[in-house]
């Protein structure tokens, strides 16, 4: 078998806001429910948790996820498997999601690293490019907006607003 280049998509992007209060965006899962999906996200290492949406464009609408470093408000790394619609498939490896933030010009460097990107498909690895680009750039600002000393107030993107639907979604996940 002939190993595959690794890829990681990297994105970054400057916010005029302190780094707990970015920190709060990435971590609160509220504010991941707005701006990414609805999950029983935690900041501890070792914490397994998923993200969820109505089964579409990424499978069955499960990521299973484990949160492998959490240094606040520095960095934050989980691992990140697409669950597949058909339980008999295989599941694709881990990918990892490493956040770095950095504090600079009185606001908050945040550095997305997606490494692991080889072992899926070329459509969803540009979907997913272009995906966490728009909600660098769109999504997590439009939170921010509701973030005060590291503390995130629900209501930033109403439900209706968001990319994904969650109308079979368990009421324990976050929405």
């Amino acid at each position: 078998m002939v190993a595959r280049r690794p890829i990681t998509i990297r994105k970054e992007r400057f916010y005029p806001h302190p780094p707990e209060d970015v920190w709060a965006a990435i971590t609160d899962p509220h504010a991941l429910a707005e701006w990414l999906e609805p999950n029983d996200h935690q900041p501890i290492v070792g914490h397994k948790f998923q993200f969820r949406c109505d089964p579409g464009l990424c499978g069955s609408g499960v990521t299973e996820c484990e949160v492998l470093e959490a240094e606040p408000p520095v960095r934050l790394v989980w691992s990140w498997v697409h669950v597949p619609k058909d339980p008999n498939r295989p599941r694709p490896k881990p990918m990892i999601i490493s956040w770095t933030l950095s504090p600079k010009d009185g606001g908050t460097m945040l550095i997305l690293e997606h490494s692991g990107a080889e072992n899926i498909d070329w459509l969803t690895r540009n979907m997913m490019r272009v995906g966490w680009g728009f909600m660098m750039k769109k999504m997590i600002a439009r939170v921010l907006s509701r973030v005060h000393e590291g503390t995130f107030t629900p209501g930033a993107i109403p439900q209706e607003k968001r990319y994904y639907t969650c109308n079979t979604i368990p009421e324990k996940y976050i929405r």
